[in-house]
């Protein structure tokens, strides 16, 4: 009987890669954005979305959100397959949710993305992933929203992931997982830091970091928000699959001592194969955004 399961075992992996390869040759699964003017958790539903498709050599993902004056602004990682390597672009929408243009804003010789923004003093600053290049860096908005100069570098000697910041409490506060070594994945162990602003690099560790270890919760899906009165953290479900589901978290308890959060909602992917994961949301009130794997038709080759 082993050597029958073995076998066994055996042909469903190759009827599985089989199938994944005449699924590859007729079919292009790619990220994409949807966008709804809904904000509301509990109205999240999947018909309400409007995709903006990107052309077919490339993918958008990690979406972030400003608006101004009528227009909207989500910020991208762009991939181009050609290229293999992200860099971060803007879309913009005008007030019906249609795009109106697309361009690069921030690109580097190694890959970015997840590009978060967030304002201190009065200025805008972004801060992307760079884990390819082992640094968490920031980035100041010299003019909107096409000119990013560097400012400085937070962490550096580090694969550090998704990297999301909160001012709470007279401390800001910076969660992302970490690729600790090549065994680790940069899935599963959120950590946490805290300073007293953002441009700095004296990041104290939290006592009780990882203060999420557990693939289906741990890595941040987008920016901290507020909802009926409690804070709210996004964050991936990659059990499944890469980013295969959004989670939202709320956060009982964020000291210099302690960390705590409850499952507060979930947002996965509906059933059929037109839709396969989601793992990036934000909303600024106006306008949600996140990001999907759908599977699209190849043109005839």
């Amino acid at each position: 009987m082993p050597f029958f399961d073995k076998t066994s075992a055996f042909f469903r992996r190759v009827i599985r890669r089989l199938d994944k390869s005449i699924s590859a040759w007729f079919f292009l699964d790619q990220w994409v954005i949807l966008t709804t003017e809904a904000s509301e958790l509990s109205r999240l539903a999947w018909p309400n979305f409007r995709p903006l498709i990107p052309p077919p050599d490339r993918y958008w993902s990690d979406p972030f959100l400003v608006s101004r004056e009528g227009l909207h602004y989500i910020f991208i990682e762009e991939k181009i397959y050609q290229t293999k390597r992200g860099r971060i672009a803007c879309l913009v929408l005008d007030a019906d949710g249609r795009l109106l243009s697309n361009e690069p804003v921030l690109e580097r010789p190694y890959h970015l993305s997840y590009p978060f923004l967030f304002e201190y003093e009065g200025q805008l600053y972004m801060l992307p992933e760079s884990a390819e290049n082992r640094s968490l860096d920031v980035y100041r908005c010299t003019h909107f929203p096409t000119r990013w100069e560097f400012v400085q570098t937070l962490m550096k000697d580090t694969y550090i992931v998704d990297a999301t910041l909160l001012p709470y409490d007279g401390k800001w506060w910076l969660f992302a997982n970490i690729k600790e070594n090549q065994n680790r994945s940069s899935l599963d162990r959120l950590f946490l830091y805290y300073a007293d602003t953002p441009l700095t690099t004296d990041w104290k560790p939290h006592p009780a970091n990882p203060v999420v270890d557990d693939i289906r919760r741990a890595r941040p899906a987008g920016a901290i928000f507020t909802h009926n009165g409690h804070l709210v953290r996004p964050s991936q479900d990659s059990l499944r699959r890469y980013g295969y589901a959004l989670n939202f978290n709320r956060i009982t308890k964020l000291n210099l001592l302690e960390y705590e959060e409850v499952l507060e909602g979930r947002l996965e992917p509906p059933s059929g194969k037109r839709i396969l994961a989601t793992h990036t949301f934000n909303s600024n009130g106006q306008l949600t955004v996140l990001d999907a794997v759908i599977r699209r038709r190849r043109k005839s080759r």
